[in-house]
């Protein structure tokens, strides 16, 4: 079957705090050096995602032809005061079992909802401009998974997707239009990230 239009879900390369298991959200921490990162595409010319540095650096490196159109709606989630901390370090706090329990609807301290989180991913997901028939998106860990609830074939709950760095979803319309409306992608896979896919 022939698609309309394809979307690449790519998760960004690791930082000290993803390898330290810390929460990282709106903090603007840069990639690891010497991680090994294969050229996926040098042929793709526009890549969109999040605005924050890690995803940029990202981008270069997979698609190091491209423009790069960064989205502040694509950041991840906002952990508020339990950023930067770990689970081991935050686990005995009341506010944070409670965030764990519900994140729904319950925000960390100064942080945000994953209902807030997923109303501005979608905002960024319809703003995107709908001339492409291609568009790879460098984003968080989060925002993707926050965006497949929306838009996977089948309707799913956030904790249902494992979103590691070396691999892609690859989401799929049969029309334009479907795409257009956010309606929910008529294909869906996830295929290893190596070089030189041709996307």
């Amino acid at each position: 079957m022939d698609y309309a239009v394809t979307v690449y879900l790519i998760r960004h390369a690791r930082t000290k705090s993803n390898c330290e298991h810390r929460y990282l959200g709106w903090t603007d921490e840069v990639i690891l050096p010497n991680q090994n990162l294969p050229i996926v595409d040098s042929n793709c010319d526009v890549v969109f995602g999040s605005d924050l540095k890690r995803c940029r650096q990202t981008a270069k490196i997979y698609f190091p032809n491209a423009s790069y159109f960064g989205y502040a709606g694509f950041r991840e989630n906002n952990f508020g005061e339990f950023e930067g901390k770990t689970y081991e370090e935050l686990k005995d706090i009341a506010q944070y079992r409670k965030w764990i329990d519900d994140p729904n609807n319950i925000a960390p301290p100064a942080g945000e909802t994953l209902l807030e989180v997923t109303a501005r991913c979608m905002i960024a997901f319809r703003n995107l401009p709908t001339s492409f028939l291609k568009y790879p998106l460098i984003l968080h860990g989060g925002t993707i998974r926050t965006l497949l609830v929306q838009l996977a074939p089948k309707p799913s709950d956030f904790w249902d997707w494992h979103v590691s760095h070396d691999e892609l979803f690859k989401l799929q319309w049969a029309s334009r239009e479907a795409f257009k409306e956010g309606k929910r992608c008529t294909s869906l896979s996830v295929v290893p990230l190596t070089a030189n896919m041709n996307m």
